[in-house]
């Protein structure tokens, strides 16, 4: 697979939650996130499929 530059992608990031123990600017902005409800996450049968 690859992107609009050419560039091969070879990974996939999965985030299981909707926490980020990292400061990158698009999971955890300086003015903070809506933190989203249970039932809005997907559970662990809907990503494997």
């Amino acid at each position: 697979m690859g992107d609009s530059y050419g560039r091969k992608i070879n990974y996939l990031r999965v985030s299981v939650t909707d926490r980020c123990n990292l400061r990158f600017q698009y999971c955890m902005p300086e003015q903070g996130i809506i933190s989203k409800e249970y039932d809005d996450i997907l559970r662990f049968e809907e990503i494997l499929k």
